[in-house]
């Protein structure tokens, strides 16, 4: 017997076909997820290994400041007014130049994902692609 077009062994090619494409999705979903936790993972370290430096470093700085500043007062200490008032203005504006900079850090867009979107814009094109070439 003759099987027809559109019988059942085109459902089953159809159904094959359907299914192949759905496995190929959900693994490039998964692909791009365990990409985008690996980022994250990195963001992490990196940010905690750079706020444990920063600590360290200003409390280090902080503490030899404070001291240079009370060897200098007891150098001079007939003028003892006039360097604490030097250096807290020193350190004021040290400090707000800081904050300026750090307003400036945190307007600046996160490079964050950008991998991942990379890869994401990469998919994106290919499978638009795929249609007109087939």
């Amino acid at each position: 017997m003759a099987e027809q077009p559109g019988g059942e062994s085109g459902r089953e090619g159809l159904f094959a076909a359907l299914k192949n494409s759905v496995a190929t999705l959900v693994a490039i979903v998964r692909t791009r997820g365990e990409l985008l936790v690996t980022e994250l993972e990195e963001e992490k370290y990196r940010l905690l290994g750079l706020w444990s430096r920063a600590v360290g470093a200003a409390m280090m700085l902080g503490i030899g400041v404070v001291l240079a500043v009370f060897c200098i007062a007891f150098a001079f200490w007939e003028q003892r007014v006039l360097v604490f008032g030097l250096f807290a203005a020193f350190f004021v504006g040290g400090g707000m130049w800081l904050v300026a900079s750090l307003k400036r850090s945190a307007a600046q867009p996160s490079r964050l994902f950008r991998a991942s979107l990379a890869e994401l814009d990469e998919d994106l094109a290919q499978l638009r692609r795929r249609p007109s070439a087939e």
